[in-house]
């Protein structure tokens, strides 16, 4: 058996996040759908991240196994062909058949809001349009005290099962470009819905509804109750997905986005 872990955008709109459910489509169901029917066999996927309703990617990561020595290129002409426009197969990659998808050395996440009146109907699946102005430079002082290992128990979602919540943030920066905020979160390992209410903290200080000043309380109170508001689904895109043996340089540096 080979291992191969394919690199996979998707517009995560019409889905319900990438993990099998029964109550309508996901990454998971349609991607294996396709691959057993390129390889006429029942192929079950491991994914990276398990993105939530409504969420996009850049740069999933999905592992399975396979008997088949195929070219790279018979994966990405073969699975792009079969799967619908709003997902692709952006490079194959070869590895061992006992590889583990989610030990990573860390994720990218961004997260874009549109912080002007007017929106645009081209990425309205894709932005957060947020009216009020928000303070761009309030926004990084707090990301500053949100990078760093702590216990992220306000910052996950109340019916989150992980008995563990502590985690290191790499990088938490918030740049504007013409209206267009994008906050780029990077880290170690991420509780559900935590780069979304991250956001939501962020934007609450940014608007001036929290103080900069509560919000290492904000954090040691480990009480979702006190944190900031959870941001929409659509505006969270997976950016990338960096393994040990991989230049995790894409983890403190938004500018390398591709």
């Amino acid at each position: 058996m080979y291992g191969i872990i394919l690199e996979v955008a998707y517009d995560g709109t019409d889905f319900c996040g990438f993990q099998l459910q029964n109550n309508g489509p996901t990454i998971q169901g349609i991607v294996e759908e396709k691959l057993s029917q390129m390889e006429g066999r029942f192929i079950r996927v491991k994914g990276a991240s398990r993105t939530d309703s409504g969420v996009h990617a850049r740069g999933q990561r999905i592992f399975y196994t396979t008997p088949h020595v195929i070219p790279d290129k018979g994966y990405l002409r073969g699975l792009n062909s079969l799967l619908p426009s709003s997902v692709s197969i952006k490079s194959v990659k070869r590895t061992t058949p006992d590889f583990n998808p989610r030990k990573t050395q860390g994720k990218l996440y961004s997260y874009s809001i549109l912080n002007r009146p007017v929106h645009n109907p081209f990425y309205s699946r894709f932005q957060w349009q947020y009216l009020k102005k928000l303070d761009i430079s309030l926004m990084n002082q707090a990301g500053k005290i949100i990078e760093g290992t702590h216990d992220f128990k306000t910052f996950q979602a109340s019916d989150c099962e992980r008995e563990n919540s502590t985690r290191t943030m790499f990088m938490v920066k918030t740049v504007e470009n013409n209206g267009i905020i994008t906050i780029f979160v990077s880290g170690n390992a991420f509780l559900k819905n935590m780069v979304r209410i991250i956001t939501g903290t962020l934007v609450d200080i940014g608007r001036g509804h929290i103080p900069l000043s509560d919000l290492s309380s904000i954090i040691e109170a480990r009480d979702r109750k006190v944190g900031g508001m959870t941001a929409p689904p659509h505006g969270l895109c997976l950016e990338k997905v960096v393994y040990p043996d991989e230049d995790n340089s894409t983890l403190y540096f938004p500018s390398s986005v591709d």
